[in-house]
């Protein structure tokens, strides 16, 4: 039978894995990295937006009971992301219009930092590895109890991600051309600016009702 700690990192990646196919910032932004700079630009986007996954994994496993014993400190959090996601969007936007040059050592470093800063600020992962920790608590093969299996738990949160979105800026690089052809004018910065805004809504919109 399979170790239980390889067991919960092999479902958590595979979980992190199907819940990162979804479009997102990250995911258009490894994209966009892609096709207007090169493919390992756009790995360094998906580093940076994995290590967002092992806060919020780490959260769910750490402090995730704090935090549901605590709803008002959730509450502070989740009004602060929309500030924060309108922020982004009208920085986006702008940056749009804009063109710099910088030198590779700070392009990289920016590449990471932009992929962070577009994950970290998603409303949705501490509570989606809340929820799937609750869940993996049903059942005894993958409940997480000790710091092995927790280790296990928040580095398949990781694994996954990374999969996906090499996967993401791999299948990009390969087809570049097919892509650019079928894109035509569309402008990929602007449209991520546009999703921050609407992210920013729709959060508003669920905390008001």
């Amino acid at each position: 039978m399979m170790e239980k700690p390889i067991l919960i990192l092999l479902a958590a990646a595979v979980i992190s894995f199907v819940g990162s196919i979804q479009i997102g910032p990250v995911n258009i932004t490894v994209i966009q990295t892609v096709l207007q700079r090169r493919f390992r630009d756009g790995l360094l986007v998906a580093l940076g937006g994995c290590i967002p996954e092992l806060f919020y994994a780490a959260a769910a496993v750490w402090t995730g009971m704090w935090l549901d014993q605590n709803p008002h400190i959730w509450r502070i959090m989740e009004w602060a992301s929309v500030p924060a996601l309108i922020m982004i969007g009208v920085f986006v936007l702008r940056s749009s219009q804009q063109t710099t040059s910088k030198t590779t050592a700070i392009a990289n470093h920016s590449h990471v930092v932009k992929g962070f800063t577009l994950a970290i600020f998603n409303p949705q992962l501490f509570p989606y590895w809340l929820f799937i920790l609750v869940q993996f608590q049903g059942y005894p093969p993958l409940k997480v109890q000790h710091p092995e299996e927790q280790i296990a738990f928040v580095a398949g949160a990781v694994l996954g991600a990374w999969g996906l979105l090499f996967g993401v800026a791999y299948l990009t690089g390969r087809y570049r051309e097919q892509i650019l052809q079928q894109l035509g004018q569309v402008n990929l910065t602007k449209a991520l600016g546009w999703l921050f805004l609407g992210m920013a809504a729709l959060q508003f919109f669920k905390l008001i009702h």
